[in-house]
Formats: structure tokens, C-alpha cells, sequence
């Protein structure tokens, strides 16, 4: 079961109008290619994927699942929506809630063990041996855990484990005192009819918030056997603005454990208006350096140490550097792009310089804009010869007229009428 219907507010306008799991990422896939890929190379048979916020460009991407190995007598994949029409349950209330509201979906299959997923990490994971291993300890539930700072123990849930892994203690984002610095992954393995009984308790418990950290799992530890699989492989949780710029970022590099080329990712490759990209073009006075180029790419400038995706343009003389560049976008003569992330279709005027000045928080949204980043939105226009600073935020559809100037200060947000 592939929980997919995240909001991803943290990642602002990039998941503005997509799931998060939908959100593309490294030149070519999107966040939730990993987790697909990982079922299909694991050859687990049966795979339902629940869906919710803004769920249309998700649900297009995946398809029938035919792309990861999903078809055939014996596998399938199905988009879960949540139901309508019942009382109390037109949104899902939880991660807890949204399987147990598809519980019927596990029983047709009388599965011994349902993995429970997560769709907006990026990862590679050998899923049989966290299930031989779930198997070996006669486990109820076994979730896998990995070592995070500990200043960033807030952000997880967080377990105690004995010698066997076996555990013993379980807290759900803590604001002080962390049992230990092993954080949950989002990855569960449930012994089936356990899962289903502890659902039917917690949907019976009015005062569940019906969340797997917060409730299911608390409450599964005075019961159950639990134990904690620690993985040692790459995993990031790219749910804030520079986590998914530095996971960009470190898909560069195969040395970071994020080796795009080896993890054997499958993705649609027949996204609609992609299919017949021709192949990337370097022009005379081009060039790209530690970067990924996707195929349609016509680059006529400088490309450094940044990822195109499929489609863009980059004319004479620009600069694209430190960056992540969607679909479809044009990048003026003589512009310079650095440090920025731009949504698919933008277009920068000439000499137009985004991503320049000093590193101020962003004023309307500090925590999400910080560390010099600058987010360009959808379909955005930038005209000519404008400066943008740094930690800017342009949203979807900004056209020159919704510019207050031609100078656009570090920190602020430009957002047009029509939003």
C-alpha cells in the first residue's frame, strides 16, 4: 500500500498544484518513480496506491502501473482515491485512516504481509530483506529505521531498540528528550490480519488522530511485536525547499550514494509532450559541466553543476548554474540563472539575472525560503533585463506586469492578481 496523497506545503509552490509525489525530479522521473521502482524490482504482485491532494497529474503519470512491471494475470495497480458519499470520510484523517479505509483492497488478496509505503522519498531499497528480516523475528510490524542529527529528531518518528532490534520505546516527533537518533523511514511491513485488527480498533478510538506515528504505532508496542530494521543505504526525505534542491543537487554526484544511472529507475517516459523530444543539443559556444542535460534540450550557453530537464532552452551566452530547470522552459541570451529552481514552462527574458544579492529569509515565508534559494513557478515570465534576488518567491502565472519593477529584492514574494 503506497501512501501518495501528500500535500507537501513545505515544498510551497512546486506542490501547489501537484501531489507531492508528483513533483519531477533529477532531469527526467518523479519523487514517486522510487518508490515504484522499488516495489517492482522487490516483485511484490499487488499494489494499491492512495491518492488525495491534487491527485490528476499523479494519477496520469502512473497509469495502470504498466511502466513498473504491473501487468499481467498475477499483478496489479490501483489508484485508491478516498470514497465520497459516506459520512466522515470524504478525506482521508490519517495515514492510518487512509489504509484502513482500503482495507477491502488487502482482503481480496488474503495477503500473510502488506508493506506500507511511502511515496515521497527518494530511495533505493531492497524491500525482501527488510521482509526476510521482519519474517525471521516473528515480527507483528517491523519498521524500518536509520540515524538522523540530532537536532533533526523533531521532524521524525523515533525508536529505542534492544540488541535484537526488538522495540521498546516509540515517540512520535518530539519536541524535547529524544529517545534515540533512529528515525522511522515511512517503510512498515504489518503481519496482514495484526494490521487489519489494529485498524479496526484505532477507527474505533474517537480520540485517534487514526496517524500510524501517532496512534497505530503507540498503541501496537503494549500488544504487539515490533521491531526496528535499520537501513544503511541513501534515503532523503525531500520534503522541504533545499532538502529537494540538495537531492538535485547530490544526483551530480554518484559518490553521495544517489546514483541515478545504477538504481535501474523506471519512470512513464511517455509524460505527455515529451514522447518525441529529440535528442539534447550542446550549439558551437555551448557547454555543460558536472550536469545532467535531458533529451529536447537546446543549450546555446554555459550550463554548471545543474539539472535540465527535458525540453529546455538556454540561449547564447547564459548561464545556468547550481540549479534545477523543468520542463519546457526558456532561458534568454545572456540571462543568468543561479542557485534556483524553475518550474516547467517559464520563460527569462534576456540579460535577465535571477538568483543575485544577499541572502535575506524570505519575508512572508522565512521558514521555507532561507538558504539563498530562489523558486520560480509554472509558467512564470520574467522580462528583460529584471534582477531577482535571492530566497524570492514567484508564483505560478507571474507575468511582467505583476512585477512591482524591474528589481525584485532578495526575500520577497511576487504572487499576481489572479492567484
Amino acid at each position: 500500500m503506497l501512501l501518495a496523497g501528500g500535500q507537501g506545503s513545505r515544498l510551497s509552490i512546486l506542490a501547489q498544484r501537484r501531489a507531492k509525489p508528483a513533483v519531477p525530479f533529477g532531469g527526467g522521473y518523479r519523487i514517486i518513480d522510487f518508490t515504484l521502482s522499488n516495489v517492482m524490482h522487490a516483485e511484490i504482485p499487488n499494489l494499491g496506491i492512495l491518492t488525495q491532494y491534487k491527485p490528476s497529474s499523479l494519477m496520469e503519470h502512473v497509469g495502470s502501473g504498466a511502466w513498473w512491471g504491473f501487468v499481467g494475470r498475477h499483478r496489479m495497480a490501483r489508484i485508491l482515491p478516498p470514497y465520497t458519499g459516506e459520512e466522515d470520510s470524504d478525506w482521508y484523517a490519517g495515514t492510518a485512516d487512509a489504509i484502513c479505509q482500503n482495507r477491502n483492497f488487502i482482503r481480496r488478496f488474503d495477503p500473510e504481509l502488506v508493506l506500507v509505503v511511502s511515496g515521497d522519498h527518494i530511495y533505493r531499497m531492497d524491500y525482501t530483506k527488510m521482509i526476510e528480516f521482519h519474517v525471521s523475528r516473528h515480527a507483528a510490524l517491523t519498521i524500518a529505521l536509520q540515524p538522523v542529527p540530532w537536532e533533526e529528531t523533531s521532524r521524525f518518528g523515533l525508536a529505542e531498540i534492544d540488541g535484537d532490534g526488538r522495540i521498546r520505546r516509540f515517540q512520535e516527533k518530539p519536541k524535547s528528550s529524544p529517545v534515540s537518533n533512529l528515525a522511522s523511514l515511512g517503510i512498515y511491513v504489518f503481519d496482514a490480519q495484526i494490521l487489519l485488527r489494529r485498524l479496526h480498533e484505532d477507527a474505533g478510538d474517537s480520540a485517534s488522530s487514526h496517524d500510524f506515528g501517532k496512534d497505530v504505532i503507540p498503541a501496537m508496542l503494549e500488544k504487539d511485536r515490533i521491531y526496528g530494521y535499520v537501513f544503511d543505504g541513501y534515503w532523503r526525505d525531500v520534503g522541504t525547499i533545499y532538502s529537494y534542491w540538495a537531492a538535485n543537487m547530490e544526483a551530480l554526484s554518484p559518490q553521495s550514494g544517489l546514483d541515478l544511472s545504477a538504481w535501474n529507475l523506471r519512470t512513464n517516459y511517455f509524460d505527455w509532450g515529451e514522447a518525441n523530444d529529440l535528442p539534447a543539443r550542446i550549439y558551437s559556444g555551448g557547454s555543460a559541466a558536472d550536469s545532467l542535460v535531458a533529451r529536447g534540450c537546446a543549450v546555446q550557453g554555459r550550463i554548471e553543476h545543474s539539472i535540465l530537464f527535458p525540453g529546455v532552452s538556454v540561449g547564447r551566452h547564459a548561464i545556468v548554474r547550481n540549479s534545477i530547470v523543468m520542463n519546457d522552459t526558456t532561458v534568454g541570451d545572456d540571462a543568468v540563472i543561479d542557485r534556483c529552481i524553475l518550474d516547467k514552462e517559464c520563460v527569462i527574458g534576456e540579460t535577465c539575472m535571477a538568483g543575485s544579492g544577499e541572502i535575506v529569509p524570505n519575508k512572508r515565508h522565512p521558514r521555507l525560503l532561507d538558504t539563498g534559494i530562489t523558486v520560480i513557478g509554472k509558467n512564470a515570465h520574467l522580462p528583460a533585463g529584471a534582477t531577482i534576488g535571492r530566497n524570492v518567491l514567484i508564483y505560478p502565472g507571474t507575468r511582467p506586469d505583476d512585477l512591482p519593477g524591474s528589481v525584485i529584492h532578495s526575500g520577497e514574494t511576487i504572487c499576481p492578481m489572479t492567484e
